[in-house]
């Protein structure tokens, strides 16, 4: 089995409002080439530190981070890791379309228009490719971050909680299309809230103040057709 993504022994502490707040208390989690993780809990669980911390956009207290070829826990390299902030983060003054392509201009590689467009016709948005964020909806913008990530074809995506907005139709076309990440051999992870989510993961791993509770596998493994 080929690790795409582990944290060995990982503590993140934060200080708010003068007292400490454990977001992780000694995780251990391995992701493995061609496999979906989905990481389930209530709020304030660790999930989205996990992310983060995966990422290379939160620092460890302690522990190990591997990830992509990487194990310094510095940001990996654009082309190797797709990531759905839960805050989205489109850019208002750029297109859809441009939103999906920054990505591949930020690797330093020639725009592809046609595998843009691709993915917005796929993730049911291709009638806005020309609007900017603010002319679509929630639910549109969340699938077009969703496009942006996938757009270089990563290695691995990280996704926080990224069918919130969505109806049950675009939330199956969402997580469909994630799965095909894995298909193809890649790694994912995914916060969710959403039950159904979990049906598209290899693993469901249970989080709860910070700690891993315990991993299983999915009951239904839905594949995307």
């Amino acid at each position: 089995m080929t690790i795409a993504a582990r944290l060995a022994g990982v503590h993140k502490t934060y200080r708010r409002a003068g007292e400490a707040v454990h977001a992780l208390r000694a995780v251990d989690l391995s992701v493995a080439v061609g496999e979906v993780v989905a990481l389930v809990g209530p709020s304030g669980s660790g999930k989205s530190t996990a992310l983060l911390v995966l990422g290379g956009w939160e620092t460890p207290d302690a522990g190990e981070v591997f990830l992509a070829e990487r194990s310094d826990g510095g940001p990996p390299p654009w082309a190797q890791v797709g990531v759905v902030p839960q805050g989205l983060g489109l850019l208002e003054d750029l297109t859809v379309r441009d939103n999906v392509l920054l990505p591949v201009r930020l690797a330093g590689r020639a725009p592809d228009r046609t595998a843009a467009d691709d993915l917005l016709r796929t993730l049911d948005l291709a009638d806005l490719a020309d609007r900017q964020p603010a002319e679509i909806s929630l639910g549109q913008q969340q699938r077009a971050a969703v496009a942006r990530a996938l757009v270089l074809q990563p290695h691995i995506v990280l996704a926080d909680e990224p069918t919130t907005h969505q109806d049950g139709e675009h939330a199956a076309t969402l997580f469909g299309v994630l799965r095909s990440v894995a298909e193809r051999g890649g790694a994912v992870v995914v916060a969710t809230h959403d039950p159904a989510g979990a049906a598209y993961a290899d693993r469901v791993v249970q989080m709860a103040d910070g700690r891993v509770l315990g991993a299983e596998p999915s009951g239904i493994r839905l594949r995307r057709r």
